[in-house]
C-alpha cells in the first residue's frame, strides 16, 4: 500500500470527512450517541491520516464487530470510583476506548489547569487504539501529554521466557513545539508491529531475526509462523520490556485492572471483555513557565537536534513525519488499501449510509 503519495491501483484516494461522517454515521445506526461517534470516528481516521493503517479503518470495522456482538458497549456508561484533586480513577465498563480515552484526557487537562497535573486512571476498558491521538490533545491545549496503557493481547514473553506474558504496552508523549507543531513520541515495546510481519508475509519475505520467536521457541526469520505463534520480542531486550512492565503499574495495578488484560485475547472473541487499562497524564507547561518561552525552547532543541549532522540522511525530530503526512493527507485525500474501501462501503450500505 501507499504511504500516501497519490492513488495506485490497490488504494482509493478519499477525503477525511468524507470518511469521518460515514464512519460516524455507521456508528450512530449502532446505537453510539452522535458526539462519542463523532469522536470514535475522528480517532481511526485520524490514524489514516498519520500514515498507521494498522490502527485505522480495519480495526474501526472490528469495532463495529465487537459493537454488533456486545464486546464493546455502545452506549458510553463510565463510572467514577475516586475523583480528589488533579487524580480520578475510572472504570469503563467496556464503552468504546476511543471516547473514554478523548474523555479522560480532556479531564486531565481540566484538572492540569487547576492543579498543574492532572492524571486520569482507567480500567474495564477497551483499546485506545492509537495512543499518539490523546497526547497532540494535550500538546493542541498547550500541555504536555502521557498515556500509558496496556494491551489486550499477550504477545511478548519475559526475558529467558518463551511463552507470551504481557501485551506491547504502548506509550506516547507529546509537547507543544512552537512552529515545529509538536515533539510526539508514540511506541509499542515490541520490535516490530504484527502488522509488518503480515506485511512480510503476504509479500514471502524474511523477517529480522530479533522480531518474534516461531513454534520451538527461539528466534525466527519465517514471517508466515511468526504471524501464526504471535510471540513477538521487546525492542533492546529486557530495557523494552521492562518499560512495558511500567506501564502495566502505571495502568491496571494503579487504576485496580485486570492485570496483563487477565484472559483477554484481545479483540477477539468479538463478545469477550478486553480488560485494557489505561492512564492519561497532562502537564500544565503554565504551571512551570511562560508558554512562550517553553515553546521558544523547545524550537531550539528541535533545531539542535536537526542540525547535528552531518549523516547520510535527513534528521527529522519525533512526530515530524506524521504531522506532514496527516497536512498532505488532509488536503489530498488518504490513501485507503482497495479491499479495506470495499469492506467499509459494504458495512455502510448495510446500515443504509451513502457511500461515494
Amino acid at each position: 500500500m501507499s504511504e500516501g503519495r497519490g492513488e495506485t491501483a490497490d488504494t482509493r484516494l478519499v477525503g477525511a470527512d468524507e470518511l469521518i461522517a460515514n464512519a460516524a454515521a455507521i456508528l450512530r445506526a449502532l446505537g453510539v450517541d452522535a458526539e462519542d461517534a463523532i469522536i470514535t470516528a475522528e480517532v481511526f481516521v485520524g490514524a489514516e491520516m498519520a500514515g498507521e493503517p494498522s490502527h485505522g479503518l480495519r480495526l474501526f470495522l472490528t469495532v463495529c464487530e465487537r459493537i454488533e456482538a456486545g464486546g464493546h458497549r455502545a452506549a458510553t456508561h463510565i463510572d467514577v470510583v475516586r475523583d480528589v484533586g488533579a487524580i480520578a480513577v475510572w472504570a469503563a465498563n467496556r464503552s468504546i476506548g476511543q471516547v473514554v480515552a478523548t474523555r479522560a484526557m480532556a479531564t486531565a487537562i481540566e484538572k492540569a489547569r487547576a492543579h498543574g497535573i492532572g492524571t486520569v486512571a482507567v480500567r474495564d476498558a477497551t483499546s485506545l487504539t492509537s495512543a499518539k491521538h490523546y497526547v497532540l490533545a494535550a500538546a493542541e491545549a498547550g500541555m504536555i501529554g502521557i498515556v500509558h496503557t496496556n494491551a489486550s493481547r499477550k504477545v511478548m514473553p519475559a526475558p529467558g521466557g518463551s511463552a507470551p506474558v504481557m501485551g506491547n504496552n504502548p506509550l506516547a508523549f507529546a509537547a507543544p513545539a512552537g512552529r515545529y507543531g509538536a515533539l510526539c513520541v508514540d511506541m509499542a515495546m515490541t520490535a516490530a508491529a504484527i502488522e509488518r510481519i503480515n506485511v512480510a508475509r503476504e509479500r514471502g519475505e524474511p523477517i529480522p531475526g530479533d522480531w518474534a520467536l516461531g513454534r520451538d521457541g527461539t528466534p525466527t526469520t519465517d514471517a508466515a509462523e511468526a504471524a501464526e505463534v504471535m510471540t513477538l520480542l521487546p525492542f533492546g531486550g529486557y530495557k523494552a520490556f521492562g518499560l512495558g512492565l511500567m506501564n502495566e503499574v502505571i495502568t491496571s495495578v494503579l487504576a485496580g485492572g485486570e492485570i496483563f488484560a487477565g484472559a483477554s485475547l484481545g479483540f477477539r472473541p468479538l463478545d469477550a471483555p478486553m480488560n485494557t487499562s489505561f492512564t492519561l497524564t497532562a502537564l500544565s507547561v503554565a504551571a512551570f513557565s511562560e508558554p512562550a518561552a517553553f515553546c521558544t525552547r523547545m524550537e531550539a532543541l528541535i533545531e539542535t537536534l536537526k542540525a547535528s549532522g552531518p549523516g547520510d540522511g535527513v534528521i527529522r525530530y519525533p512526530g515530524e513525519r506524521s504531522q506532514a503526512l496527516a497536512a498532505a493527507r488532509r488536503a489530498n485525500g488518504i490513501p485507503i488499501a482497495s479491499a479495506t474501501l470495499g469492506a467499509f462501503h459494504k458495512r455502510c450500505r448495510r446500515h443504509g449510509v451513502e457511500v461515494w
